[in-house]
Protein backbone atom coordinates (compact mmCIF):
# COMPACT_ATOMS: atom_id res chain seq x y z
CA UNK A 1 0.00 0.00 0.00
CA UNK A 2 2.96 1.61 -0.31
CA UNK A 3 2.29 3.73 -3.90
CA UNK A 4 3.43 6.51 -5.09
CA UNK A 5 1.25 9.69 -6.07
CA UNK A 6 2.66 9.12 -9.33
CA UNK A 7 1.44 5.39 -9.29
CA UNK A 8 -2.08 6.65 -8.15
CA UNK A 9 -2.42 8.49 -10.23
CA UNK A 10 -1.53 5.59 -13.12
CA UNK A 11 -3.62 3.13 -11.43
CA UNK A 12 -6.86 5.63 -11.20
CA UNK A 13 -5.66 6.15 -15.58
CA UNK A 14 -5.79 2.81 -16.42
CA UNK A 15 -8.87 1.64 -14.17
CA UNK A 16 -10.51 5.05 -16.13
CA UNK A 17 -9.89 3.90 -19.81
CA UNK A 18 -11.04 -0.07 -18.77
CA UNK A 19 -14.32 1.77 -17.63
CA UNK A 20 -14.73 4.45 -19.90
CA UNK A 21 -13.46 3.17 -23.17
CA UNK A 22 -16.42 0.67 -23.95
CA UNK A 23 -19.03 2.91 -23.11
CA UNK A 24 -17.15 5.71 -25.74
CA UNK A 25 -16.49 3.40 -28.21
CA UNK A 26 -20.52 1.95 -27.99
CA UNK A 27 -21.49 5.58 -28.77
CA UNK A 28 -19.02 6.15 -32.02
CA UNK A 29 -16.66 8.39 -29.82
CA UNK A 30 -12.71 7.46 -29.77
CA UNK A 31 -11.49 6.93 -26.42
CA UNK A 32 -8.79 8.99 -24.86
CA UNK A 33 -9.30 11.65 -27.16
CA UNK A 34 -11.50 14.04 -25.43
CA UNK A 35 -14.82 13.92 -28.27
CA UNK A 36 -16.82 13.23 -25.56
CA UNK A 37 -15.77 15.93 -22.84
CA UNK A 38 -16.23 18.78 -26.40
CA UNK A 39 -20.02 16.89 -26.56
CA UNK A 40 -20.65 17.69 -22.54
CA UNK A 41 -19.22 21.04 -23.05
CA UNK A 42 -21.28 22.36 -25.95
CA UNK A 43 -24.44 20.61 -23.99
CA UNK A 44 -23.66 22.97 -21.57
CA UNK A 45 -22.79 26.23 -23.53
CA UNK A 46 -23.33 25.55 -27.27
CA UNK A 47 -21.91 28.05 -29.82
CA UNK A 48 -18.51 28.51 -28.74
CA UNK A 49 -15.74 29.40 -31.03
CA UNK A 50 -12.74 26.87 -31.35
CA UNK A 51 -10.43 28.84 -29.07
CA UNK A 52 -13.01 29.10 -26.34
CA UNK A 53 -13.83 25.43 -26.67
CA UNK A 54 -10.21 24.37 -26.63
CA UNK A 55 -10.04 26.47 -23.00
CA UNK A 56 -13.33 24.81 -21.75
CA UNK A 57 -12.11 21.62 -22.68
CA UNK A 58 -7.97 22.18 -21.12
CA UNK A 59 -7.32 21.55 -25.16
CA UNK A 60 -4.48 22.73 -27.79
CA UNK A 61 -6.33 24.05 -30.96
CA UNK A 62 -4.94 21.28 -32.98
CA UNK A 63 -5.98 18.56 -30.93
CA UNK A 64 -9.44 20.62 -30.71
CA UNK A 65 -9.26 21.13 -34.85
CA UNK A 66 -8.66 17.25 -35.30
CA UNK A 67 -11.40 15.98 -32.80
CA UNK A 68 -13.81 18.43 -34.40
CA UNK A 69 -13.46 17.39 -38.05
CA UNK A 70 -14.06 13.68 -37.21
CA UNK A 71 -17.25 14.80 -34.65
CA UNK A 72 -18.13 16.78 -37.83
CA UNK A 73 -17.85 14.11 -40.06
CA UNK A 74 -20.21 11.54 -37.90
CA UNK A 75 -22.79 13.61 -37.72
CA UNK A 76 -22.28 15.30 -34.33
CA UNK A 77 -21.85 19.22 -34.72
CA UNK A 78 -21.41 21.55 -37.31
CA UNK A 79 -19.52 24.77 -38.08
CA UNK A 80 -21.39 28.02 -38.60
CA UNK A 81 -20.51 31.55 -39.78
CA UNK A 82 -20.14 33.40 -36.63
CA UNK A 83 -23.11 36.80 -36.98
CA UNK A 84 -20.94 38.47 -34.28
CA UNK A 85 -17.65 38.40 -36.37
CA UNK A 86 -17.52 37.09 -40.27
CA UNK A 87 -14.03 36.03 -39.38
CA UNK A 88 -15.11 33.50 -36.63
CA UNK A 89 -16.73 30.24 -37.10
CA UNK A 90 -19.11 29.27 -33.59
CA UNK A 91 -19.46 25.33 -32.93
CA UNK A 92 -22.84 24.39 -32.69
CA UNK A 93 -24.24 20.41 -31.62
CA UNK A 94 -26.63 19.03 -34.06
CA UNK A 95 -29.78 17.39 -32.87
CA UNK A 96 -27.53 14.05 -32.97
CA UNK A 97 -25.27 15.47 -31.41
CA UNK A 98 -27.20 16.51 -28.58
CA UNK A 99 -28.85 13.53 -28.42
CA UNK A 100 -25.54 11.84 -27.98
CA UNK A 101 -24.27 14.85 -25.72
CA UNK A 102 -27.07 13.99 -22.81
CA UNK A 103 -26.50 9.78 -23.35
CA UNK A 104 -22.60 11.39 -22.36
CA UNK A 105 -23.88 13.43 -19.76
CA UNK A 106 -25.65 11.35 -17.76
CA UNK A 107 -22.71 8.70 -18.23
CA UNK A 108 -20.46 10.72 -17.12
CA UNK A 109 -22.98 11.21 -14.06
CA UNK A 110 -22.87 7.53 -12.95
CA UNK A 111 -19.38 7.80 -13.47
CA UNK A 112 -18.70 10.49 -10.70
CA UNK A 113 -21.35 7.99 -8.72
CA UNK A 114 -18.62 5.25 -9.15
CA UNK A 115 -15.95 7.67 -8.29
CA UNK A 116 -17.46 8.90 -4.56
CA UNK A 117 -19.04 5.42 -4.03
CA UNK A 118 -18.90 4.99 0.31
CA UNK A 119 -16.52 8.56 0.44
CA UNK A 120 -18.19 11.10 2.69
CA UNK A 121 -19.41 14.65 1.17
CA UNK A 122 -16.32 15.56 3.60
CA UNK A 123 -13.67 13.83 2.12
CA UNK A 124 -14.74 14.46 -2.00
CA UNK A 125 -13.99 17.80 -0.87
CA UNK A 126 -11.27 17.39 0.67
CA UNK A 127 -9.63 15.46 -1.99
CA UNK A 128 -10.55 18.43 -4.58
CA UNK A 129 -9.08 20.59 -2.54
CA UNK A 130 -6.16 18.42 -2.32
CA UNK A 131 -6.24 17.51 -6.32
CA UNK A 132 -6.75 21.28 -7.43
CA UNK A 133 -3.89 22.18 -5.73
CA UNK A 134 -1.93 19.32 -7.46
CA UNK A 135 -2.96 20.68 -10.82
CA UNK A 136 -2.23 24.21 -10.14
CA UNK A 137 1.54 22.90 -8.81
CA UNK A 138 1.74 21.47 -11.90
CA UNK A 139 0.84 23.75 -14.16
CA UNK A 140 2.61 26.16 -12.97
CA UNK A 141 6.03 23.88 -13.88
CA UNK A 142 5.12 23.81 -17.31
CA UNK A 143 7.83 25.31 -19.63
CA UNK A 144 6.12 28.10 -21.52
CA UNK A 145 6.76 26.80 -24.95
CA UNK A 146 4.75 23.74 -23.46
CA UNK A 147 1.56 25.72 -22.97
Amino acid sequence: MASSIRELFLREERARKQLLSPVLSAHGLTPGQGQAGILNTLLKEDGLNQKELSDRCHMDTTTMSRNLDNLEKIGLLKREMNPESRRSVIICLTEKGREKALDIHGMFGRFEDVIKKDISVENIEVFKGVLTKICENLEENIPQENR
